[in-house]
Formats: structure tokens, C-alpha cells, sequence
């Protein structure tokens, strides 16, 4: 059985053996190890799905509804020459607009609101929504990505293999260790995740017309295509030296559990096994060599255009700037622009517009803080959030790693007992093998709202900490059982108290 390399975002591991029934007479049933590997596919998308609005405030019904359907039919038309793609009208609205004085409620007028939905290539799309807001469009409920059906069709298949070979790999780890010897495939059970689209970049654009001659940069996201599959696989047992060699340099290793289950005493049935369940753990820290941040520009401004296209400009200098220092992953999670009021004597008053743009990005611990400092030269002035990741080759050797330490955890426990309690170690009978979730460390979180934080010459210090792969490792082991030398002066001793 091959093992298998660079897989890519692996976690949630489960593997298990099937035990035949203790004292089945049937010489030569099988015992089964059931394993179980994950398998993560990163599709890039190349499409952008992008629901608009058109939004009208007037003093009478026939008012509004004129001019939503004007607006909106020069939306359409834009749309339909720039080759926009599953256009739809998904929400048609005229409600009256009421205030409220001294509990009176007055109406004041109506409102219109004719939702559109459309999808384009992704290098299309920021154009697209400028020229559609121009139209008459002034408002973005949402935008997401998805790849074409092609590439998530063949991304299903690949994720299927990388979980097989996760599998694979898992086992041999088990099996290696404990000296075991695989046999047959025996059954395969395959559960392939629903593939959600990345959660949608959410926009909220009120002002009308909000959309000048800036272009809006739009970067869509990976999609994560996700599977496991589950293998019973047969092995030959082999006791005889199974637990002769207790562990070495086992990290982290703490809340290790262990316990004998022993058959009634005075039992009639002169060979039935009794059983030693021991449970091994493993920790590995992987050190992290990828830095992750989340950075946005944020610009305030007396009216929405003015706040657009500053927003437009800086956020492309920014992408220019991290296109150039070969920032990895890189895409638009936000794209915001909002109203901004006062409040007083009870009164909303308008004041200006808020733009806000989010872009991440992926780049080696080593370069990250100069990206950092070069994007905000360039115009970011907010910092979200930063966070460290090993490699995916890092990491799934790590996984590895972690079961055969808790394999080999397991084992010194048991020659312990085993010693300590002179019995004879026989099969192993039943493994079941608990690996964590194994999350990002904790996000080094900044906020920096001053508009171009970083000075010229200077680099930020970014420090990545390690990644905890853990994982846990239960064994069930028949012994034979020394009852003359291990119950005879307990029970001798509780006579007395008897």
C-alpha cells in the first residue's frame, strides 16, 4: 500500500477496527481496520453572480413605479450588451412609506425596489456593476463566486482520489507501526459533501448613481470542494512483538486513559479473552511558515462619489502593489459603501459616505510584513486581521507523524501493565483512532485606522507561532490471564473485612 504526499487541507481523521466477536469459532475471521480520509480542493472561480437593485422614493405609487421600471429597463439593456448571463428579475416591491409623530401614523409616500440577479466572468464584473449603477441601479444586496461546472466536476473527482490516498496513508502509518500486515479492501464507502459557494462578498450601496467613472477591482475567491471516503481494510495480526518495543521521544503526550475489561470471575467458558483498552495520544507543533491578512481601505467623504472613487483608485494600487510582491490567494471579501448620519433632537441627518474595500491575501512569514507596509503605503489604512498556517505538505506529514506517536504511545502503556501484572499480550483486537480538528492558531488581530499607518522605511516585525496537530490512538489487546498471581492477595485481603 503506497502512501501519499502533498494532499491538500486533510483534517477531521477517523480510523477504527472491527473486531469479530471474542470467542467466535471461527478460526480465521478477519479483523477489519476501518479508516476513514478527508480530501480539500481549492477551485479558483472565474465567475461573479452579482444581485443589484434599483431602489425609488417618491410622493405617489404611479411616481415611483414609473420610474423604477425606466431605471430599471436601461439596467437591463446595459446588462444585455455587456453579455451578462442568467439575468433574472428575482423581487418586484411597492410599499408605502409611513412616519411616525405623537403615536400618528402618516403616510409620507412609497417606495419601489426591482431586484436583478446576472452572473459574468469575474474580470467583467467590476465594470459591469459601475455601468449598471450609472444605469440607474443603486443598491448591491450581494456578489459571490463560484467556479464553471467543468472544473468543479473534475475538482469532485480529484478531492475523491486525495481522500483515498489520505486513507492509504493513514493505515500504512498504523499498520507499519504496529507490524501488522494488510490484506483485502474489503468494503469502501464514499460521502462527498455538499459544495457550497464561498460565502457571498456582501455589498450595501445606497446613494444613487453611487458609481462614477471609477472601475471597482474585483477579485473572486477560491471555492473548497470537500469529501471523505471510509475503507475496511483486512489485516493479519501479529502479537508476537507487537509491544515489545516501548516509545521514544514522544511530544506533548498527557490525559492518557487505560483500562482492563475483565470477563466474570468464575466464568464456564475456559478460553474466553479478557481485554486490555489502552488509549495513546499524540501532540506535534508544526511551525508555521504562511502569514494570512485581512486589509481594507476605508475613506469618508461628502458624497457618494467622491467616496467611490477614491475607494477605487487607492484598492487598485493596492492590488497592483501585491500582484507585484507575489501575494498568493489574493481576493476581494468586501465591498462597502455606506451612509453616514448625525443625530439630533431626534433628527437623521446625512452627513457623508463610508467606502470600505477588504482585500486577503497569502504570503511566506518572511515577506509579510513588507507587503503589509507597501499596501498601506499604497493606500490600505485598516489592518482586520492576521493569522499563520504551515504548508499542506508540513501539515499532512505532521498528521502522520501524530498517529504514530500515539500509536507508539499506546504501546508503552500497555508493555507497562502488561510487565508490571506478568500477562502475556496476544492480538490486537480493535483499534479506533481519534484525530482533532486542527485549527489555525489564534489570529494576530490589529486594528490600524489611521489613513496610511506605516511610514516609508519601515517594516513591520511578523512573528508566526506554531500549529498543535493532535491525535489520539485506542487499542484493545487480548492477554492471558495469571488470576493465581493477581487475585490471590486482594481477595485474601478483603476475606478478612468480610
Amino acid at each position: 500500500m503506497a502512501n501519499t504526499a502533498n494532499l491538500t487541507g486533510v483534517g477531521n481523521l477517523g480510523v477504527a477496527i472491527a473486531d469479530p466477536l471474542i470467542g467466535s469459532t471461527t478460526p480465521n475471521t478477519a479483523q477489519i481496520l476501518e479508516v476513514t480520509g478527508q480530501g480539500e480542493v481549492s477551485v479558483a472561480t472565474t465567475l461573479t453572480e452579482v444581485q443589484l437593485e434599483v431602489k425609488v422614493q417618491g410622493k405617489t405609487a404611479t411616481e415611483v413605479q414609473q420610474a423604477t421600471a425606466q431605471r430599471s429597463t436601461a439596467v437591463v439593456n446595459v446588462l444585455r450588451k455587456l453579455g451578462a448571463q442568467e439575468l433574472q428579475t428575482t423581487s418586484i416591491q411597492l410599499n408605502p412609506v409611513y412616519s411616525d409623530e405623537n403615536n400618528t401614523q402618516t403616510l409620507t409616500g412609497f417606495e419601489g425596489i426591482n431586484t436583478l440577479e446576472f452572473e459574468l466572468p469575474t474580470n467583467r464584473a467590476g465594470a459591469a456593476i459601475d455601468k449598471a449603477i450609472q444605469a440607474g441601479a443603486n443598491v448591491i444586496d450581494n456578489i459571490s463566486f463560484t467556479a464553471s461546472d467543468k472544473a468543479l466536476q473534475q475538482a469532485r473527482l480529484q478531492v475523491l482520489s486525495e481522500a483515498v490516498k489520505d486513507a492509504q496513508a493513514q493505515a500504512q502509518a498504523v499498520f507499519s507501526t504496529l507490524q501488522l500486515t494488510p490484506g483485502k479492501i474489503i468494503k469502501i464507502d464514499i460521502n462527498s459533501d455538499d459544495n457550497p459557494r464561498p460565502s457571498p462578498l456582501v455589498s450595501n450601496l445606497t446613494a444613487d448613481r453611487a458609481f462614477a467613472t471609477a472601475t471597482t477591482p474585483i477579485i473572486g475567491g477560491p471555492q473548497t470542494i470537500e469529501a471523505s471516503v471510509s475503507l475496511d481494510i483486512g489485516y493479519s495480526p501479529n502479537s508476537v512483538g507487537t509491544l515489545g518495543s516501548a516509545t521514544d521521544n514522544l511530544i506533548g503526550v498527557g490525559n492518557l486513559g487505560l483500562a482492563i475489561a475483565d470477563p466474570l470471575i468464575g466464568s464456564t467458558t475456559p478460553n474466553t479473552a479478557q481485554i486490555l483498552e489502552v488509549t495513546g495520544q499524540g501532540e506535534v507543533n508544526v511551525t508555521t511558515t504562511l502569514t494570512e491578512v485581512q486589509l481594507g481601505i476605508k475613506v469618508q467623504g461628502k458624497t457618494a462619489n467622491e467616496v467611490q472613487q477614491t475607494v477605487a483608485h487607492r484598492s487598485t494600487a493596492v492590488v497592483n502593489v501585491l500582484r507585484k510582491l507575489g501575494a498568493q490567494e489574493l481576493q476581494t471579501t468586501s465591498i462597502q459603501l455606506n451612509p453616514v448620519y448625525s443625530y439630533e433632537n431626534n433628527t437623521q441627518t446625512l452627513t457623508g459616505f463610508e467606502g470600505i474595500n477588504t482585500l486577503e491575501f497569502e504570503l511566506p512569514t518572511n515577506q509579510a510584513g513588507a507587503a503589509i507596509d507597501k499596501a498601506i503605503q499604497a493606500g490600505a489604512n485598516v489592518i482586520d486581521n492576521i493569522s499563520f498556517t504551515a504548508s499542506d505538505k508540513a501539515l499532512q506529514q505532521a498528521r502522520l507523524q501524530v498517529l504514530r506517536e500515539a500509536v507508539k504511545d499506546a504501546q508503552a502503556q500497555a508493555q507497562s501493565v502488561f510487565s508490571t501484572l506478568k500477562l502475556t499480550p496476544g492480538e490486537i483486537i480493535k483499534i479506533d483512532i481519534n484525530s482533532d480538528d486542527n485549527p489555525r492558531p489564534s489570529p494576530l488581530v490589529s486594528n490600524l485606522t489611521a489613513d496610511r499607518a506605516f511610514a516609508i522605511g519601515t517594516t513591520t516585525p511578523i512573528i508566526g507561532g506554531p500549529q498543535t496537530i493532535k491525535a489520539s490512538v485506542s487499542l484493545d489487546i487480548s492477554y492471558s490471564p495469571n488470576s493465581g498471581v493477581i487475585l490471590d492477595l486482594p481477595l485474601n485481603r478483603l476475606q478478612q473485612y468480610a
